[in-house]
C-alpha cells in the first residue's frame, strides 16, 4: 500500500508540475503576442503620425507661400486650396497627436488666421511697395510654424 501511495503521490506532483510548466509557457506565449502587437500599432501609428506631420509642414508652409505672395502684390491662386489643406491635416493632427504637438498646431494654425487678415488689408490698401517688410508681418507665423516643427520632431523621437 505504501508503494501505491507514494505512486499516487509522485504521479499527482508530475500533474501538478507538467499544469504549471504548460502555464507558464502560455502565460509567456501570451505576453510575447501582446507585446510585439504593440510594438506594431506603434510603429505603424509612428509612420502614420511621420507622413501626417510631414504633409500638415508642407501645407502650412504653402499656406505661408501664399500669405507672402499677396503680401507682395502677386496673384496667388493656390491660397484657398493650401489653406484648405492645411486646416483639413490640422484636424487630423489634433485627433491623434500628443499634448504638446497639437498644442503648437492650434497656435500656428490660430497665428494663422490672425495674420491673414493684415495680409489681405496691406494688400487692399496699398500703393506702391509695401512700407513694412514681409517678414515683420509674418514673424509670428513663421515663430509657431518652427515651434510647431519642433514638437513634432520631438514626438517623432519618442516613438522610436
Amino acid at each position: 500500500m505504501d508503494a501505491a501511495l507514494i505512486g499516487l503521490t509522485g504521479t499527482t506532483i508530475g500533474a501538478l508540475t507538467g499544469f504549471g510548466g504548460a502555464w507558464l509557457a502560455q502565460r509567456g506565449q501570451i505576453r510575447l503576442f501582446r507585446e510585439q502587437r504593440s510594438y506594431d500599432a506603434e510603429v505603424r501609428w509612428a509612420d502614420d503620425k511621420r507622413a501626417l506631420y510631414r504633409d500638415l509642414l508642407v501645407a502650412m508652409y504653402k499656406w505661408h507661400d501664399a500669405l507672402v505672395s499677396i503680401w507682395k502684390g502677386e496673384d496667388n491662386a493656390e491660397l484657398v486650396e493650401s489653406r484648405t489643406n492645411a486646416i483639413t491635416l490640422v484636424v487630423e493632427v489634433s485627433l491623434i497627436a500628443a499634448d504638446p504637438v497639437r498644442t503648437a498646431v492650434e497656435e500656428a494654425h490660430r497665428t494663422f488666421f490672425h495674420t491673414q487678415p493684415r495680409i489681405f488689408e496691406r494688400s487692399d490698401t496699398r500703393e506702391g511697395q509695401p512700407s513694412e517688410p514681409v517678414e515683420d508681418v509674418l514673424e509670428g507665423v513663421r515663430t509657431k510654424l518652427l515651434a510647431m516643427e519642433t514638437e513634432m520632431r520631438r514626438e517623432l523621437v519618442t516613438l522610436r
